[in-house]
């Protein structure tokens, strides 16, 4: 399937399985496929160019990427982002990541996930609403990190050329004016 020929959110899966794959350039232009290998090192955010030139991207950009083109249908959506709370001062570079952003889209009162870069679990998730969307996705996570406690905070862009820390102190940020705002 081509860009040009997406019309619904199945779509946009079917485009992303033909021509995605979990991936990622580094501060060199190197691409790193299925690995995460240095990422906290020499990772970087690409840009959706460089996500359709290159044909890979993280949840990252896959998500940034979805957004993109649900937005091209003008299917309303949000992007979100779950992890481990890293602080400004955490500087771990062996560190595992424990991450995963995902993009949910709003069609017929209903709430629907597309799953893209994990791979375990690619397709498209129905939900009875938003709430019950994040509590139910991060859940997910929440096992697959042994039960550690993760925030889920809503992110408007992928700004190209992020280290994964500066990515990280953005989605913290978002948090923090959540917090003065209460």
């Amino acid at each position: 399937m081509k860009i040009n020929e997406i019309k619904t959110p199945n779509d946009i899966l079917t485009f992303m399985n033909d021509n995605i794959e979990y991936g990622w350039l580094d501060i060199y232009n190197n691409e790193h496929i299925k690995t995460m290998k240095d990422f906290r090192k020499i990772y970087r955010t690409s840009s959706t160019d460089e996500v359709l030139e290159h044909k890979i991207g993280t949840c990252i950009e896959q998500v940034y990427l979805m957004h993109v083109l649900l937005d091209n249908i003008n299917v309303q959506n949000k992007m979100f982002c779950t992890r481990i709370y890293e602080g400004k001062d955490f500087n771990d570079l062996e560190a595992d990541e424990h991450m995963h952003c995902f993009v949910l889209y709003y069609l017929n009162d209903k709430v629907y996930q597309i799953e893209h870069p994990d791979w375990e679990r690619i397709g498209i998730y129905e939900f009875n609403s938003e709430e019950i969307a994040i509590k139910e996705i991060n859940q997910y996570y929440v096992e697959m990190s042994e039960g550690k406690s993760r925030p889920v905070t809503e992110f408007f862009e992928v700004k190209p050329g992020l280290s994964f820390k500066n990515f990280n102190e953005y989605i913290n940020s978002l948090d923090e004016k959540i917090l003065k705002k209460h």
